[in-house]
C-alpha cells in the first residue's frame, strides 16, 4: 500500500481566505516559470480552491439565498 502525502487542515476566516486568494493570484500572474510546470498547475488549483471557498463563505453568510 503506497504512503499518502501528509496533509494539514486549516480553519480560515473570510479575511484570510481573501488574502490567500490575492497572494496566489499575484504569484501566478508573475510566475517566472521553471523546470517543473506542475508548480503552475498547483497554483491554478489553489487559486480555484480559494475562490470557491470565498464564494461558499459569502453564500453561507447570506443564509444560502441567491440574490
Amino acid at each position: 500500500m503506497p504512503e499518502e502525502d501528509p496533509t494539514l487542515q486549516f480553519e480560515l476566516n473570510e479575511e484570510a481566505i481573501g488574502l490567500m486568494l490575492k497572494s496566489v493570484s499575484f504569484y501566478l500572474e508573475r510566475w517566472p516559470g521553471g523546470p517543473d510546470p506542475g508548480e503552475q498547475e498547483g497554483l491554478i488549483k489553489l487559486k480555484s480552491l480559494f475562490a470557491a471557498a470565498l464564494l461558499e463563505y459569502n453564500f453561507n453568510r447570506s443564509g444560502g439565498e441567491l440574490t
